[in-house]
């Protein structure tokens, strides 16, 4: 599979003059690589894509999609076709015709899955994103899909414009609606997952200590801290401000998730005065041997 490297920032390009090559370019930008997407999606428990991307779906009650990689390596596969002869043969539009409408339902069912994640995370208290609704894994699927969408929305361009180009204006209109979603809906998305898991880094010496004492818990927090960068690197979100107006709390507590052991070992300091000797007979319920335990959680993480 090859991504097309492209520096430019994403944005929705205005209607007027040269608006067909405009959008394409745009459509081009919007995601600048599947690679950390596609391997996440492809490394589910079970060994398979299709399985992992299947449960996915299923959680955003999502159309099913089929083989979600090939068909990005077909439309990639078409879209460098007219990229190198500047035509697209009908045998290969029509081969891809009708991935559209189950792509474009798909895009908006991981959205609104995410979307929900979030709004229930909103509503309990620190650190209660749902480990079993995928959120992570969830926007790493929505990239790949967006990204297809926004292949076929390509071709799709290039089909009108040599076969019915009165139909144009219409389609590019469509096509920036879809870019304008992406960055309005996207954008918040990525805002408001490192908002709730930065939440995950605040509260009491003892909540601390407790949510970080499974191996499971830490790993699960590390595995979305991950899929949060990947989604804002595949989305631009830097290049197109997404994060501009972000707390800085936000990033360093993101920061601190990365190291579970700083994270309690800074709470267990400010708890007795930074001690390190009265870890073992002063922090409430932890004890040496929970500390030690701590410790090899964040050796075994960094190892990965």
């Amino acid at each position: 599979m090859t991504d097309e490297p492209n520096p430019a920032a994403p944005d929705v390009p205005p209607a007027g003059a040269g608006s067909l090559d405009a959008i394409v370019r745009a459509l081009r930008a919007a995601v600048s690589s599947v690679e950390a997407a596609v391997a996440r999606v492809t490394a589910g428990p079970a060994g398979t894509g299709s399985s992992t991307v299947e449960q996915l779906l299923e959680l955003a009650d999502a159309p099913a999609l089929g083989d979600v990689v090939a068909h990005h390596n077909e439309l990639t596969r078409a879209v460098a076709i007219v990229d190198q002869t500047g035509a697209l043969p009908a045998r290969e539009w029509d081969a891809v015709a009708g991935f559209g409408a189950p792509l474009a339902t798909a895009v908006s069912r991981l959205r609104d899955h995410a979307t929900a994640v979030l709004d229930a995370a909103d509503a309990a208290e620190a650190g209660a994103l749902d480990p079993a609704q995928r959120l992570g894994e969830t926007l790493q699927l929505l990239v790949l899909v967006e990204d297809s969408l926004n292949l076929w929305h390509r071709l799709r361009l290039e089909h009108l414009r040599t076969t019915e180009p009165a139909a144009l204006p219409e389609a590019i209109g469509q096509a920036r609606g879809l870019l304008a979603e992406h960055l309005d809906r996207d954008g918040e998305l990525l805002r408001r997952a490192r908002r709730a898991l930065a939440r995950f880094a605040q509260g009491t010496t003892l909540e601390l200590v407790k949510r970080l004492s499974s191996t499971r818990t830490v790993k699960n927090l590390v595995d979305l801290r991950e899929d949060l960068d990947d989604f804002r690197a595949a989305c631009r979100a830097d290049a197109a401000g997404w994060l501009d107006d972000e707390d800085p709390a936000v990033a360093e507590a993101l920061d601190e998730i990365s190291r579970p052991v700083r994270i309690v070992g800074g709470a267990l300091g400010e708890a007795i005065g930074g001690s390190a000797k009265a870890i073992g007979d002063r922090a409430a319920g932890v004890g040496a041997s929970g500390v030690e335990r701590i410790e090899r959680i964040g050796r075994g993480i960094a190892r990965r």
